[in-house]
Order: structure tokens, then C-alpha cells, then sequence
């Protein structure tokens, strides 16, 4: 009975099934940091700037949305008491598993990247995680959660309005607010323990688009040193395309285990000085996940953040994800 429920995404992979790439990653990587060598180019910041409030409002959301803000810090949107109900009841349940070759343990919740697989059961398990923990949270939160209420103020403020995510193949109904967890024996690398792993989680983000997607996040646990938000603030430039697209090879191998050290070398020297956020416990970041950013490393506490990504599109309801 419980895999006719899944039917769908059961013919799904069988249509699908994945075709393996034999291809020698380590040589990609190597000659693209070959390339780098002799290059000379140091990108320009573009001037953005992060806004902080006490509240979400729909200036700042236009603002970040059309690219005139690279993030928008809003103070205390939850409150200390509920970021403390939410360490107390997780804490035991937070997840071992590492996204492989990065500093983020999974903590709570399936991430998105599961819907697809590798296997069948890997796309199952996640939707059928998707009502469970959403509701788990609400009810450790006696009724609201941190990303209810993010859903819920984006949905009054915005437009076209807010809703939880169906972006998939399956038109189903996708997991929000991933519970992340960061602690100092999970950071990797050397020059990455202390300044982080600069990546993108989209196409770097260009100047005039009507779409892109978003990364929010909100901070229930925060280290006292260490642990900043870096936001390198760059936007690509036809002017400067073949620059932007060594750039972006750069960006897509962000993790790799074998030359990660010197690719993150390579990006801090070609990329100008990062805006730098200290977030605290209860505090809402939203920023362009289109832009490079890390988390630095730190030494002591933990690093809990609730993740969901917002999907913009200029005539269309934002949707959720994670």
C-alpha cells in the first residue's frame, strides 16, 4: 500500500534511471586550476550593501529581490524562548551525517538534494519526511514556528504571495525549514576552518534578472566568536563573461575533497574583501544565494540555522523549499 502512495516518483525512476558519466573529475579540477595560474583579473565589488531591520517589510523584500541589496538582517525574529525549546527538544536528534566534503552536519530534517536519489527509496524517504518534521517543529514551538512565521509574513507582504514549494517533477509538497548544525570538530581543511567554504548554490547572480533564488536563514543557536555570514559581492558582467565563467567553473567545484584547499586559495585572492555578518540567536538573514558566501570557522559552541530557499519569480507566488 505505502509504495502505490509513491507511485509516481517509482515510475519516475524507472523512466529515468540514472546514467553513469565515467569521466576523471580530478583532471577537470586540475586544469581548471591551471587555468587560474597566470590569471590576473580581481573582481570588483558591485557596491550592494546589507540592510538591517526590525522587521520584514516589502521595501527591503524589492529591494533584495531586484538585486539593490545583497541581504536584508532582520534582528530577533524569533524569539530567544522558542530558539531555546527548539535546542532543548533537537538536540538528540540531530542527524551525524555530513553533506560530504563540507562543514554542515544535516541535522534535522532530509535536504532537497535527496529528492533525487541516488535511489528510489532515497526520493521516498524524503517526502514522506516532508508533514512529519514540518509539524514536529510546530509543536515543540506550541503552535508557530520559526519558518511558519517567515511563510506567513512573506505571505502578507508579498504580491503574488507565499506558499510551501512544488518545484519538482512530482508536483509534491517539499520539506521547509532544515535544521543545519555546525560545531567545530565538523570543519574541514585548513584556510577553510578559519574563512569558510566560498560556494554559490545557484548560477552567479546577474544584475538584471526577474527570477533567482534565495537562501533564508534563521539563527537558533549561534557560536560567541566565529561563525560569521561573508557575502563576497559580485554580480557577472557580459563585459567581463569569460572572467565570470572561469569564475563559476571555479564556484561548482567548491567542494572538491582533493583540490578544495586550492580553489578556496584561488577565490579569495580573485574575489574582493566579503561583506561580514555576525548573526545571533533569533536573528533572520535572507540573502542572493547567487552570490559567493561562507561561514567562518570557529572554536567553541554550535551553529544551528533552520534553511529554506525561496524561489522568486517576478510574476509568480514565492515558493518554498528546502
Amino acid at each position: 500500500m505505502e509504495r502505490n502512495e509513491f507511485k509516481d516518483i517509482i515510475e519516475f525512476f524507472a523512466q529515468n534511471e540514472r546514467q553513469e558519466v565515467i569521466q576523471d573529475k580530478d583532471i577537470l579540477e586540475e586544469g581548471l586550476i591551471s587555468q587560474f595560474k597566470d590569471f590576473k583579473y580581481r573582481f570588483v565589488d558591485d557596491g550592494s550593501r546589507i540592510k538591517i531591520s526590525q522587521d520584514l517589510n516589502q521595501e527591503l523584500l524589492t529591494s533584495l529581490f531586484n538585486n539593490e541589496l545583497s541581504a536584508i538582517h532582520i534582528k530577533k525574529f524569533v524569539s530567544e524562548d522558542v530558539c531555546n525549546k527548539l535546542i532543548e527538544n533537537l538536540k538528540n536528534n540531530f542527524s551525524d551525517t555530513k553533506w560530504e566534503d563540507t562543514d554542515m552536519f544535516q541535522g534535522y530534517g532530509l535536504p532537497v538534494n535527496r529528492m533525487f536519489g541516488p535511489t528510489v527509496d532515497d526520493s521516498i524517504n524524503y517526502f514522506k519526511q516532508v508533514i512529519p518534521t514540518i509539524r514536529n517543529i510546530r509543536n515543540i514551538c506550541n503552535g508557530v514556528s520559526p519558518v511558519d512565521k517567515l511563510r506567513l509574513e512573506l505571505d502578507e507582504l508579498w504580491i503574488n504571495g507565499c506558499r510551501i514549494g512544488t518545484i519538482n517533477p512530482f508536483n509534491r509538497k517539499m520539506l521547509v525549514g532544515l535544521t543545519r548544525l555546525m560545531t567545530p570538530k565538523g570543519l574541514v581543511g585548513k584556510a577553510t576552518r578559519v574563512n569558510g567554504l566560498i560556494h554559490i548554490d545557484t548560477s552567479l547572480h546577474t544584475e538584471k534578472s526577474e527570477e533567482g533564488l534565495f537562501s533564508s536563514n534563521i539563527y537558533v543557536d549561534s557560536p560567541n566568536e566565529g561563525g560569521e555570514l561573508c557575502i563576497w559581492n559580485v554580480t557577472r558582467s557580459e563585459k567581463y563573461s569569460v572572467e565570470f565563467d572561469y569564475l563559476n567553473k571555479l564556484l561548482d567545484s567548491a567542494f572538491s575533497k582533493k583540490y578544495r584547499e586550492e580553489i578556496q586559495k584561488i577565490l579569495q585572492n580573485i574575489l574582493p574583501d566579503p561583506i561580514i555578518i555576525k548573526p545571533e540567536k533569533g536573528d533572520l538573514i535572507i540573502l542572493n544565494s547567487g552570490r559567493p558566501h561562507a561561514v567562518r570557522g570557529f572554536e567553541e559552541g554550535v551553529r544551528i540555522s533552520m534553511q529554506t530557499f525561496i524561489s522568486y519569480n517576478k510574476d509568480n507566488v514565492l515558493q518554498l523549499f528546502s
